[in-house]
């Protein structure tokens, strides 16, 4: 009858956690039996406490948010907001998230299309400053989706998908950073922001 080795009990624990600290052989008490147990010893290592600083919320000072940029053969998606800017659908990263799950989330809540997280490809990160607060924005590209856009919330409307080479004016400042970050040939001006990119962009 096979056994696992204690190299390999090891590694089996150590992939949950766990430390071994000992293997005992027991033997049976019958000298003609071939019956033999191994016991091993395992222990949790002590996890490092932490604790807030106080229990006070900090003071807000970032914002993340998702740019979700959804490309066609007739250009890429935008809308027009009750402001008068047209952007990119987005908004702000909700709490357990994970970035292509929220462009996923407002792409549908915005404009009606639905996409899977496994279709949004994270480019990287902007960084710039509104006043005394980080605005972070993370502009996301989504390789597979369905649906016809059309307006789903008061605030946001008019969707369409724009020519790169006619984009409407004027663009929302963050979706402007996007559309840059992703294709830097576009003939775009907006505030600077640093890009971080996660990967190489896809170009249009």
């Amino acid at each position: 009858m096979w056994t696992l080795t204690p190299q390999l009990w090891e590694d089996l624990l150590g992939e949950r956690g766990l430390i071994m600290e000992s293997v005992t052989a027991i033997d049976s008490p019958q000298p003609d039996s071939p019956v033999s147990y191994r016991l091993y010893s395992a222990r949790r290592p002590e996890r490092v406490p932490s604790r807030p600083r106080s229990s006070a919320p900090p003071a807000p000072t970032a914002a993340l948010g998702v740019g979700v940029i959804v490309p066609s053969p007739k250009g890429v998606l935008l809308g027009l907001h009750r402001r008068g800017a047209w952007e990119l659908a987005g908004g702000t990263v909700e709490p357990g998230e994970s970035l292509a799950e929220a462009a996923v989330r407002e792409l549908h809540e915005e404009a009606g299309i639905v996409a899977d997280p496994d279709a949004v490809q994270v480019l990287g990160t902007l960084l710039d400053r509104v006043g005394d607060v980080v605005r972070i924005t993370v502009p996301v590209l989504v390789t597979r989706w369905t649906g016809t856009p059309h307006q789903r919330e008061e605030a946001l409307g008019s969707w369409r998908f724009w020519p790169a080479g006619a984009l409407p004016q004027p663009l929302f400042v963050p979706s402007a950073q996007c559309l840059t970050a992703w294709d830097p040939a576009l003939p775009l001006y907006h505030p600077p922001a640093r890009f971080q990119p996660y990967e190489r962009p896809r170009q249009p």
